[in-house]
């Protein structure tokens, strides 16, 4: 089975470059089509407004500039792959991270899943709540998580 269509799941931590860039290292190595995918965390931003730490208008603005962050995020994504020579096209979703991951994973007919490095796991409540955890778990596909960010580095300058 050819690997022809990989998707990452990008997210905005320290991280989420060095998982970027082994998406873009696997994606040359097997000729396959990237898909970068981010998403707005809705319910964090429905929470801070039930919670009253935002009022609506702060909401809306924090919305915005988080929007705009994550617009660039992707744009430095796709000039990464593209200067590496690989095809990538970005997706910029909102809900919940984890649904829309495997939502779109499952949708695209994905050959394989890369996200980053999972988070320790102190509880079981854990478990079941951590995005990347259910990612993970949930996932249609066969999961890469990327750890070793110095490997990672080196393979990436490679290409």
């Amino acid at each position: 089975m050819a690997v022809k269509n990989i998707v990452v799941s990008v997210a905005g931590e320290n991280g989420g470059i060095s998982t970027v860039k082994y998406a873009i290292y696997l994606a040359r190595l097997l000729s396959s089509k990237l898909t970068a995918i981010y998403v707005v965390n809705e319910r964090i931003l429905n929470e801070l407004l039930v919670r009253k730490i935002f009022v609506e208008a702060e909401a809306h603005s924090y919305a915005r500039d988080l929007e705009e962050r994550s617009r660039r995020l992707l744009e430095r994504v796709r000039e990464m792959a593209h200067s590496k020579g690989v095809e990538c096209e970005t997706i910029l979703l909102k809900g919940a991270i984890h649904e829309e991951i495997i939502n779109h994973t499952r949708a695209m007919k994905a050959d394989m899943l890369v996200m980053g490095e999972l988070k320790e796991v102190l509880s079981l409540k854990e478990i079941f709540y951590d995005e990347g955890e259910r990612i993970f778990r949930e996932a249609p596909c066969p999961v890469v998580v990327v750890k070793n960010a110095a490997e990672v580095e080196r393979l990436y300058k490679e290409l």
